[in-house]
């Protein structure tokens, strides 16, 4: 139905209706969320398998734990990083050009463009947050790396954006969410 909704308004020149425009946000938002959570949740249990596996084949070849193991753990978490990165920059794409194509009511215009440049500079900052983890050196390095990254200055700007989008769908009496899309660190336990 929100494809519908989002086609029809692509196609057409009046503003949706403050309760479509927000629904239709809102079931993006949601795809958009769980889209994230699934692509970081696949990436997580890759990270463990890899792990484990890099662990025990270094066991197997000494018979005791492997020295130098923490530095292939760190290249594979980085890898991983990068992986979900780019897997959520093109979830990040497709939600905005999806939600760039409605026509929200003028009430909410402002707002409405502020959230798609949000997400259209989140995107946009995946390539040096990508190259600032590739210089990481270890794991402390690469938390640090993505916290002080573009890709997580950006979400600051979406999650105002998002804000001010919840205000005025609550100003029109519709209650919506901004499920985030994060990407945090992945948790690694050599």
């Amino acid at each position: 139905m929100a494809l519908v909704a989002a086609a029809m308004a692509c196609s057409s020149s009046p503003p949706l209706p403050a309760a479509e425009y927000f629904s239709v946000v809102e079931e993006e938002l949601i795809r958009l969320d769980q889209a994230t959570k699934d692509l970081t949740d696949r990436y997580a249990l890759e990270l463990d398998k890899e792990i484990e596996l890099l662990v025990a084949t270094r066991e197997a070849e000494s018979g005791e734990p492997a020295d130098g193991v923490l530095d292939a753990i760190v290249d594979v978490a980085r890898a991983k990083m990068q992986a979900i990165i780019s897997a959520h920059t093109g979830q990040v794409d497709l939600f905005t050009e999806r939600i760039g194509g409605l026509i929200p009511p003028d009430a909410v215009s402002s707002s409405h463009q502020e959230l798609v440049a949000s997400f259209a500079t989140w995107a946009s900052t995946a390539e040096a947050t990508l190259l600032q983890l590739e210089t990481a050196a270890g794991l402390g390095e690469l938390a640090a790396a993505l916290t002080a990254s573009p890709y997580a200055d950006a979400q600051l700007r979406v999650d105002q954006a998002c804000r001010a989008l919840i205000a005025n769908a609550a100003g029109a009496g519709i209650e919506l969410s901004c499920p985030g899309a994060r990407v945090e660190m992945l948790a690694v336990a050599p």
